[in-house]
């Protein structure tokens, strides 16, 4: 990131646009944007990339995916049709989303420099021609790069002009530019000024180049003069460069118009060998340079001179057909002028059609201070007018009250841009209830897009044009309810209330309700639960309509389910029927199903899912994106609750990603962890743990990364890796985690299981009791999977009995598959320690089933119920042990492979010898107790060779191998050796090993 600061006419376009010719010639990709105004929403950002991709569309890059939907404030092509619609907007609109997805476009434009066609290059020095095309071709001819470069450079100008949230997407580029292909050069005016702000915290940081321009020096202005007149620097008339260094300040944009004037007021003469001032030096520039530009457009003649002012003050750039009606040109005139205009080298061409810029800003400021205050209201008048006039319609007919106007497209006005003109046109035109509407439309529209803090800026400035106003009048009541709605998405909720009281005492009383109504949806977000509640009270008073009434319902019922009270499970259920019931509005409805399916999760998982699939059902009917991914997101997690199923919740996932919502898709990847971790896929949990904690670092989200680090804890403590998870673990405490409460989760998924990984049973329980304490706390709808490890722990130490593992089995914990296999296998240990030797059997075969999705839990669980039976006398300990051990064997975890081998030892189960290829040994031989000698007899005996051919293999004697032969029959069941040489697949799936 390259900043360059310096006075207005000092050179910084000048030297940006070498920078963009320099890097053209390289055969990099460049881009280019200007800031016009404080409230122009992303303008800069906008004009950058909108040329850029007019032809090729916006590049189809994988990684820019998640980004489109933010990105679609800048590109109209990605704006989603159903977003559109409904105006909602949420967590994935902060500016850091939308800064993300600007840094992922740069890289991929940049990945692509290479491939794309050579291109003019830009501000490229005039060829040599008479002595006035002379004037201004500063800067020495440049060779052509060797191209084939792969980068991008991004020019953007006047950041002393631009928006809050376009500055918000700078300071993130600021700190994450480094290693990418990608150069950031901004202009920026010094003084008190947002731009300069963004540079003196960048500076701070040491995360950016500041380039400040100065002055020049006696020689270099004698320098740039005698390039401006193609000469060299001695051959520039002494009379000249002393007037310059006199009357230009050392500002080239000075020294250039001083040079263009003295050449054409001809005080300047060319000669044969070069320029010659005129005797008496008499150059006719006055001492003020908005003078001297007067002159020169005064030389252009009248309707060129009413074209310049006129689009002086719609501003540095003009589209040329309002000026041309603001300034009453005949359609016929408009053209001649522009041409007279720019052979001045006053204006030029942007490359957009119809639009014009000044050459320098000092121009149209110049010219602006000749206008007299009823000129400049007048003209104002007639360029808003034409604005206001222009309506949708064929480029070569009429269209609204005024001609079509060049370079504008047909479409539906206004254009934020036009509106942002229009606004500030009527303002200098004395108009201000016009200018005030218009700017509260580019707030509201702000405010739908995401941009929070513009729509404040947007709605501030428009009620500040309207000072003075009674409160009570119906624009300033529409202004301030904007303003209220901004707030609040803002997240300002102090000043909201302020608005809200002013609203209240103006407002008729059904704005009054709706206001209200606002305030209880902020508190809500904000989870403050006793103002949202007092809210709703004050809605209800005002006897609002049917439908505000069942809105009010369906807020009041979130607001009562996360608020902890004893009845709220009952009392939010009602409101929500409630709502349901009465509202019309799908919005509504799926707000209260939501509720409801969040109440039944309590008490009946079933009951949740009916719910969710209503409100999905509803959602997708009416082009709902928030409510359809929060719903697919729900329903994911039931079925990882009851299947440990992640395809839905997959899906969600790639949908949140389709729609650009990525705070959503963190969330939803959180819980897909949890997914990966119970069915032992670690490598997968661990993955997507670590990309959400990095993504949410990136994007500054706190909590999120929190709950990512705290399923890394989970992650760690599963694989039983001691020094990881405590590692880990104290990050975790270090951030806050302790307070949070995620805490449970990584007491119990993460530290007791490290310790049931440990074989320390006594810390296990502490971990997990701990965290059962915490879940007490927490609201009745959280779903615990500490419930189930817990019950076994304490039944197996006597802790508890028959009465707590039915009360689990009774409750909504007890629903979710990962507990029911604790409570079956609780149970079973139960039977077994009163003499229901059968009943026992049967529980720990349903237990193997339920427990087929989870093989840490399982395997934990026979080694469990392989110790007890033992110990009680029934059952299969010893095929329960032998199938543990194996399974702790190859997943690393020594201690429990090895308690496993002790209790087998105890029981006088000869154990096969761990050596090297016993990972080999497939799955249902293993289980059999078939050792790596007794395999690799079994693979020769399946290829049909005898007793001696095996013994000289593998150097036994044939006696040895012939009792390898016996053992393997009587392991595997096999009535002789020609069954022994058919065992399919060496054990795999399809062998009868019984």
């Amino acid at each position: 990131m390259l900043f360059l600061t310096g006075e207005a006419g000092i050179g910084k376009t000048r030297l940006a646009t070498d920078a963009m010719v320099a890097a053209r010639d390289a055969g990099l990709r460049v881009l280019r944007g200007r800031a016009t105004s404080g409230t122009a929403q992303y303008r800069a950002l906008r004009e950058a990339f909108m040329p850029a991709l007019r032809h090729t569309g916006p590049p189809d890059d994988p990684q820019l995916r998640p980004y489109r939907a933010a990105l679609s404030r800048l590109l109209p092509e990605w704006r989603p049709d159903d977003r559109a619609a409904t105006g909602s907007s949420g967590p994935d609109d902060a500016p850091v989303v939308l800064a993300e997805g600007v840094l992922r476009l740069l890289t991929a434009l940049a990945r692509l420099a290479a491939a794309r066609p050579a291109e003019p290059p830009v501000g490229a020095a005039r060829a040599s021609g008479p002595p006035r095309d002379a004037v201004g071709a500063c800067g020495p001819a440049r060779a052509a790069g060797d191209g084939g470069g792969r980068g991008c450079v991004l020019v953007l100008e006047d950041l002393h002009d631009a928006d809050t949230d376009t500055l918000a997407v700078l300071d993130y580029l600021v700190d994450h530019l480094d290693g990418e292909p990608v150069l950031v050069i901004a202009t920026v005016r010094p003084g008190a000024n947002p731009g300069m702000t963004l540079i003196r915290a960048a500076t701070r940081r040491r995360a950016a180049t500041v380039l400040e321009l100065g002055r020049l020096g006696g020689g270099e202005v004698r320098e740039l003069a005698a390039q401006c007149l193609g000469v060299t620097p001695d051959r520039v008339p002494e009379p000249a460069l002393g007037r310059l260094i006199e009357a230009a300040d050392g500002i080239p944009f000075h020294i250039e118009e001083l040079v263009a004037g003295m050449v054409d007021d001809q005080a300047l003469v060319v000669e044969a060998d070069g320029w010659r001032a005129r005797e008496p030096w008499q150059p006719r520039l006055p001492p003020g340079l908005a003078a001297g530009i007067a002159v020169r457009a005064d030389h252009l003649g009248p309707p060129a001179r009413a074209l310049l002012r006129a689009a002086a003050l719609i501003g540095h750039r003009f589209p040329s057909g309002i000026a041309a009606v603001a300034a009453g040109l005949p359609a016929g005139d408009m053209a001649n002028c522009l041409r007279l205009a720019t052979d001045a080298q006053l204006i030029n061409p942007t490359g957009r059609p119809g639009e014009y810029a000044f050459r320098h800003a000092l121009t149209a400021e110049a010219l602006r201070s000749t206008l007299l205050p009823a000129e400049s209201a007048d003209l104002a008048r007639r360029a808003a007018s034409a604005l206001d006039g222009w309506e949708p319609g064929p480029r070569s007919g009429q269209a609204g009250r005024v001609p079509a106007v060049e370079g504008r497209e047909p479409g539906p006005w206004p254009g934020e841009g036009d509106a942002e003109l229009a606004a500030r046109l009527w303002l200098q035109a004395g108009e201000a209830k016009r200018a005030a509407r218009l700017l509260g439309e580019l707030a509201e529209r702000a405010r739908l897009q995401g941009a929070a803090s513009t729509a404040v800026v947007q709605a501030g400035r428009a009620l500040a044009t309207l000072d003075g106003e009674p409160e009570g009048d119906p624009t300033v009541v529409d202004l301030r309810t904007i303003l209220l709605d901004a707030l609040v998405d803002a997240g300002e909720m102090e000043r909201a209330a302020e608005e809200g009281a002013r609203l209240d005492l103006h407002a008729g009383a059904g704005r009054r309700a709706a206001v209200h109504l606002r305030l209880a949806k902020a508190a809500s977000t904000a989870g403050r639960w006793a103002d949202g509640l007092r809210e709703i009270a004050m809605v209800r008073a005002l006897d609002p309509g049917p439908e505000l009434a069942a809105e009010a319902d369906a807020v009041e019922a979130f607001l009562v389910f996360l608020n902890p009270a004893p009845d709220r499970m009952s009392r939010a259920g009602h409101l929500a029927e409630r709502a349901l019931r009465a509202a019309a509005s799908p919005e509504v409805r799926c707000a209260a199903l939501e509720v409801l399916a969040g109440c039944a999760r309590s008490r009946d998982l079933g009951a949740s899912r009916a719910f969710s699939e209503r409100a999905l059902a509803i959602a997708e009917e009416h082009g709902l994106t928030g409510h359809r991914l929060r719903m697919l997101f729900h329903l994911g997690v039931l079925d990882g609750i009851h299947e440990a199923n992640p395809a839905r919740l997959v899906f969600a996932h790639a949908a949140a990603v389709t729609a650009g919502a990525v705070v959503t898709a963190l969330i939803i990847e959180c819980e897909l962890v949890v997914v990966h971790l119970t069915r032992g896929e670690f490598g997968e949990a661990e993955r997507r743990a670590r990309h959400v904690e990095e993504a949410a670092g990136r994007l500054r989200l706190p909590a999120t990364r929190l709950i990512a680090l705290a399923f890394r804890v989970c992650v760690a403590g599963h694989r039983g890796i001691k020094d990881e998870t405590e590692q880990l673990y104290g990050r975790f405490s270090a951030l806050g985690g302790a307070g949070t409460d995620h805490a449970a989760a990584v007491w119990g998924l993460g530290l007791a299981f490290e310790a049931i990984m440990d074989e320390d049973r006594e810390r296990a329980w502490h971990w997990l009791d701990r965290a059962i304490a915490k879940e007490d706390d927490l609201p009745p709808h959280y779903l615990s999977f500490n419930r189930g490890p817990h019950l076994l722990l304490a039944v197996l130490s006597g802790k508890a009995g028959r009465a707590e593992a039915d009360a689990l089995a009774g409750s909504a914990h007890g629903q979710a598959r990962w507990n029911r296999q604790f409570v079956l296998l609780s149970r079973a240990i139960l039977d077994g320690r009163e003499g229901l030797a059968a009943d026992a059997v049967a529980g720990v075969a349903a237990f193997e089933e339920l427990a087929s999705p989870y093989p840490l839990a399982r395997n934990w669980g026979l080694r469990l119920i392989g110790e007890s039976a033992y110990t009680d006398g029934w059952g299969r300990p010893r095929e329960w042990l032998t199938v543990a051990e194996a399974w702790f064997h190859d997943a690393g975890a020594a201690r429990v492979a090895a308690s496993c081998r002790h209790l087998l030892r105890a029981m006088g189960v000869p154990l096969p010898q761990r050596r090297r290829g016993s990972d080999r040994i497939p799955p249902a031989l293993r289980k059999a107790g078939v050792t790596v000698r007794e395999l690799e007899v079994l693979e020769l005996v399946a290829q049909r060779l005898g007793n001696r051919e095996i013994a000289a293999r593998l150097f036994l004697s044939p006696r040895t191998v012939e009792k390898h032969v016996a053992s393997l029959l009587l392991k595997t069941g096999r009535r002789d050796r020609a069954a022994l040489a058919r065992l399919e697949n060496m054990g795999g799936p399809g062998t009868n090993m019984g």
